[in-house]
């Protein structure tokens, strides 16, 4: 299955030229190092910044689907990227692969038993079983989808490295190990044990599939909120890949009730969920249209695998529809169409916009699935079984099977109709599915071929069953419904939709830069907040008066008559502002829904208009981000809230980049008993004070003469002998306005 001229093909083409682009000997820099084999400079950001190697595995991954899509580039520059592993494989003679820093020591600590390990920190280092599982995952795909000989030899002793490390730890050592971010650890051990038909991997998939979420997931409970997304979407795809594999009942249980949690109640219209990459408490979505940071491009990469699992098992076309939605609407819309780079976050906050990866300097996670993604375009456009062929998505693509291609024909998501040829060498008897779209007018789907007209069938599908000789165009008409879809339990927020688009407006200014920065938080669009009141208030009927305009969707209706809302497809919209969610009201409670609007910009005006920086304590990328340090701690998620409760001193960065702050704010939740909290300055202690649960869970400091020139603030937070409150975030904070 390869892709056709359209839209995807683009895309595609455009990442496997941002791949082959990449230096392979700065991919390797980590590895070579590690292994202490000789090496020049490495990629710069998180390459150099904690999470060096995991690019790599992100690009082996994408240049064996391309190897296997025909592309001899792509082929050779993933020859010469396992021959540089097998390299270092060899220098440290025990089968260990890894650009993590200091990995090999990390586990020796571990086989004595020390054990130090957070939610996204083991040993001191930046989630290495998830940086690992990057490099393993691009080994197997080498394997499975490329057929390399030579990544075969190294991936099975890489196999055996980890198969040996884990056999000498014991469960509970292993539980403790599983609490920093295992990545996709289990899936990928499950899909080398059926490849080369491994029971000791397959052993390892399921020691390693984390109980602890498994079991309530399979006891049908819904236990997301404040998790992080990306940690755990994988861990699910790990247990639909072991259902299919013949696992107990329970983990395809768990699979499915995490789909049906993700996707109905926290998954937005582009396919995408998450805020600031933690999923929102079960139909809150109160965060998804304020914050700056919304759904994360890693999170509907994966989301799309555990969709194309989830299909295999059950032939649910709302797997299918979920695919084509994410495809269509985020993951072509998070690829820049000229650059290549990558979005990290889409805000669904009105108003705001995103930044893309930069080549060099810009190697978040998201930038390496992004480099994956497109890749895989073509892996779900066609279903085959003995004797049919199902066309199941309508992007551009062809196939050949025994002498008759199939090929689709399509502009969408950016057109509507599309044409389905069947062509035969020779006469051939073949059934052939054509799945009928989301968002078509409901009756209206039809299908031309041989002047006769077809209708589909009540399960939606255009059913063919015929023999084929030549070439046969089958015409597929679809006329695009626009409709309104709102959140899970909230129809005070909505988006347009036209077909297969999601449509945005695009809004003059103020102007932003579209590209990320070089610093560690470049990911994060920190243009200003506009404020929500000045968003168009859109009446739930306020589409039956819409028109079609030269490709575009103009809403004209009386709630939005102050101006015009011009609507284009979300896909096609880059490096400006943007509307993707609209607030939605009667005409009659217009008012009070502006009023409530209002009162969220007073309130962030207070606090996020004098924030210079801040750290969120308990959530992965802004710990990571300020470079917090633990010693002793722990974290957890209460009243909607991420914490960590320190004992040990834990030690963080804020930046003041224009030099101008003037308070500190320090945030908990209460507790039960006094808890102490001390701040300190380079060496200087702030604060110290005992923390009654009667207290205000909300300390401001002055900082006085500290805050004379400083730009970097070193600080840190403790708990002395005792262990500090449930601290929640700190606040770096300028003159109050006005």
């Amino acid at each position: 299955m390869t892709l056709a001229p359209g839209p995807f093909a683009h895309a595609q083409e455009l990442a496997l030229r941002s791949a082959l682009q990449l230096d392979p000997d700065k991919l390797l820099a980590p590895f070579r190092r590690e292994a202490g084999l000789p090496t020049g400079p490495g990629y710069g950001g998180w390459e150099s910044d904690g999470l060096d190697g995991h690019t790599l595995g992100h690009v082996l991954s994408a240049l064996a689907a391309h190897a296997a899509g025909g592309s001899a580039a792509a082929r050779e520059r993933m020859e010469v990227i396992v021959r540089g592993l097998r390299d270092c494989q060899l220098a440290l003679g025990t089968g260990y692969l890894g650009g993590v820093p200091d990995g090999v020591s990390l586990w020796q600590e571990i086989a004595d038993g020390r054990v130090e390990a957070q939610t996204f920190d083991l040993g001191g280092r930046w989630a290495p079983l998830y940086n690992l599982h990057k490099t393993l995952t691009g080994l197997i795909d080498a394997v499975v989808h490329a057929g390399s000989a030579s990544a075969r030899v190294v991936t099975a002793d890489y196999v055996a490295w980890w198969v040996r490390t884990f056999a000498s730890l014991s469960d509970t050592r292993v539980e403790q190990v599983l609490r920093t971010e295992p990545g996709g650890l289990s899936a990928s051990f499950a899909r080398w044990a059926d490849a080369a038909g491994d029971p000791a991997a397959m052993d390892l998939a399921l020691r390693l599939a984390v109980d602890s979420f498994l079991e309530p997931l399979a006891a049908g409970g819904d236990p997301l909120d404040g998790l992080h997304a990306n940690a755990h979407i994988p861990l699910a795809v790990g247990y639909a890949v072991l259902a299919r594999l013949g696992a107990p009942a329970r983990y395809g249980r768990a699979a499915e009730t995490f789909w049906r949690s993700v996707v109905g109640h926290r998954t937005t219209a582009i396919g995408g969920d998450s805020v600031r990459e933690h999923f929102p408490p079960r139909d809150d979505w109160s965060s998804m249209f304020t914050a700056r940071e919304g759904p994360e491009t890693c999170n509907t990469v994966n989301m799309v695998e555990l969709a194309r699992e989830m299909y295999r098992r059950s032939g649910d076309p709302a797997h299918l529809a979920y695919i084509d939605r994410a495809l269509s609407a985020h993951l072509l819309s998070a690829q820049h169409p000229e650059h290549g780079g990558i979005v990290y976050f889409t805000s669904h906050r009105p108003g705001h916009h995103r930044v893309y990866s930069r080549p060099e300097t810009g190697f978040w996670c998201c930038m390496g699935t992004g480099l994956e993604a497109p890749a895989r375009y073509a892996l779900s456009v066609f279903g085959r079984a003995p004797g049919r062929i199902d066309v199941q998505l309508l992007i551009a693509a062809r196939v050949h099977d025994e002498g008759v291609i199939v090929e689709v024909e399509s502009g969408r998501p950016f057109g509507d109709d599309a044409i389905v040829t069947v062509t035969a060498a020779s006469p051939r008897r073949l059934a052939v599915g054509v799945r009928v779209p989301e968002g078509v007018v409901p009756g209206a789907a039809v299908a031309r071929i041989d002047g006769d007209v077809v209708r589909p069938s009540s399960d939606g599908w255009f059913e063919f069953d015929r023999e084929w000789r030549g070439r046969t165009a089958i015409e597929l008409e679809l006329p695009p419904l626009l409709r309104w879809e709102h959140p899970a339990g909230d129809e005070g927020w909505g988006w347009i939709v036209d077909g297969p688009r999601v449509l945005a407006e695009r809004l003059a200014g103020p102007a932003v830069d579209p590209l990320g920065t070089d610093a560690r938080m470049g990911h994060i669009a920190r243009g200003a907040l506009l404020p929500l009141a000045e968003a168009p208030i859109l009446a739930p009927d306020e589409l039956v008066g819409a028109e079609r305009r030269d490709g575009f969707v103009v809403v004209l209706g009386e709630m939005s008559a102050h101006r015009e809302v011009v609507l284009e497809p979300f896909a096609a919209l880059h490096d400006d502002r943007y509307i993707l969610s609209f607030p939605v009201a009667s005409e009659r409670d217009a008012g009070r829904r502006r009023t409530e609007l209002a009162a969220e910009d007073a309130r962030s005006d207070a606090l996020e208009g004098r924030t210079l920086d801040a750290i969120s304590f308990g959530q992965q990328q802004p710990e990571s981000d300020h470079g917090l340090t633990l010693v002793d701690s722990e974290s957890g998620y209460d009243e909607g809230t991420h914490w960590r409760r320190f004992r040990g001193e834990g030690a963080f960065t804020l930046q003041d980049w224009g030099a101008s702050a003037v308070e500190l704010r320090i945030a908990w939740l209460r507790d039960t008993a006094p808890r102490r909290l001390t701040v300190s300055l380079d060496d200087e202690v702030l604060v110290d004070r005992l923390v009654d649960p009667q207290d205000e869970p909300l300390f401001d400091l002055d900082l006085g003469a500290h805050a004379d020139g400083r730009v970097q603030w070193w600080l840190a937070v403790g708990g002395g002998e005792a262990t500090t409150p449930r601290l929640t975030e700190v606040r770096l904070m300028s003159a109050r306005l006005g």
